[in-house]
């Protein structure tokens, strides 16, 4: 009788207690099929844990004691808006305050070793400098091979944005980091920038860019993946310097005039803006395959003038387009796309109350301007 009453007491325990009922089912889980999870191979947990999340891993220290500091040596440290409790979540100050905390208690405690990834996607400005060159500096520390910052959620005027402390690198610290993206920051590197000797890829997105961006691009030898989207103050991307290992470049939103590169090595191209800017990428002889995207005017026109001059060896080439009126004299193409194979054209007609009748008899001229064309798809 005292047995089952105590069975039963242990029962009613193991569901009250959230606890033990994990603990229970991890028991359970890890005996099926005859494998006892602790007992593993060191090298078999670390990469288990290497791929659930750091919450997850947090979880799973609680549940199992042995498994007590297993978050610390956690290779991917990310931290967004579920890092703050969903009770703090409706006090904007409350929220921005446990979110800090939180991340300065995770990096205090984390091993430093072996890090992999370190992003912060979460609403902070300058006010938050202090903290946030701490995140870097532990970043720089652990060697970590990733750093995202996404402040994108913050709105406000560029002057309240954080600013990028490149001051932080230099030659002995920076050649681990290979992945950068910077989402609503300031980048304003100086001319004595060291640079990062192994990154390979940078995305840069609505940056306000106080300087001639090629000396920070010239830094980065090994750069193979550049985006750039909606930095409002970067009217110019060129670089006097070739490239060498740039092989895509993807340019979105940003009031660009020109874009002046020589890059061997780039293959893939992607643009999104305004029709006025001038592509001077001739000297890019293995840039095969390209997408323009414009906005707003009437640029028929310019796919045949600028396109053919700024992307001469283009094979694969996707456009949209915007076609309001007939280009009056508009009788022949003035250049030609000599190696173009594949064009994909996405055409919108627009409803001006002048939109001539016979505006997309201009299009039969890109059969004349693209004589070697084989495939042709237009939407």
């Amino acid at each position: 009788m005292s047995i089952s009453i105590l069975a039963r007491k242990e029962d009613m325990e193991t569901r009250n207690c959230p606890a033990k009922r994990k603990r229970l089912m991890l028991s359970k889980q890890t005996d099926l099929y005859g494998i006892n999870f602790l007992s593993l191979p060191e090298d078999i947990v670390s990469r288990i844990i290497e791929g659930i999340t750091l919450k997850e891993a947090v979880r799973m220290s609680i549940v199992c004691s042995k498994l007590r500091k297993s978050w610390i040596y956690h290779p991917n440290l990310d931290f967004d808006i579920s890092t703050v409790p969903a009770s703090s979540r409706h006090n904007i100050m409350q929220g921005l305050k446990r979110f800090i905390d939180t991340v300065n208690f995770v990096l205090r405690e984390h091993s430093g070793l072996a890090l992999n990834r370190l992003a912060v996607n979460f609403q902070l400005h300058k006010e938050h400098a202090n903290d946030i060159d701490g995140w870097v500096s532990f970043a720089i520390s652990s060697k970590a091979r990733v750093v995202v910052l996404n402040f994108s959620p913050y709105l406000g005027q560029h002057e309240n944005n954080y600013s990028f402390p490149c001051h932080l690198f230099n030659n002995q610290n920076s050649s681990h980091l290979q992945v950068l993206r910077l989402d609503s920051v300031t980048l304003d590197p100086s001319r004595e920038f060291c640079g990062f000797s192994n990154l390979t890829t940078l995305a840069l997105v609505h940056v306000l860019i106080l300087q001639d961006l090629q000396y920070f691009l010239l830094r980065c030898p090994l750069l193979e993946c550049l985006t750039i989207r909606r930095c409002p103050e970067l009217h110019n991307l060129h670089a006097t310097q070739p490239l060498q290992c740039l092989k895509f470049l993807c340019v979105q939103d940003c009031a660009i005039h020109r874009i002046d590169l020589h890059a061997p090595n780039l293959t893939l191209f992607e643009y999104r803006g305004g029709s006025k800017v001038l592509f001077a990428l001739n000297e890019c002889l293995k840039l095969k395959a390209a997408t323009v995207a414009f906005c707003v005017e009437d640029n028929v026109g310019y796919v045949f003038t600028e396109i053919p001059k700024g992307l001469p060896h283009i094979e694969t080439l996707r456009v949209e387009v915007i076609v309001k009126t007939q280009i009056h004299g508009f009788m022949k193409a003035p250049l030609r796309f000599m190696h173009l194979r594949n064009l994909i054209m996405d055409i919108t007609f627009g409803y001006a109350k002048r939109l001539s009748k016979n505006a997309v008899l201009q299009l039969a001229y890109l059969l004349e301007a693209a004589p070697f064309l084989v495939n042709l798809h237009v939407d």
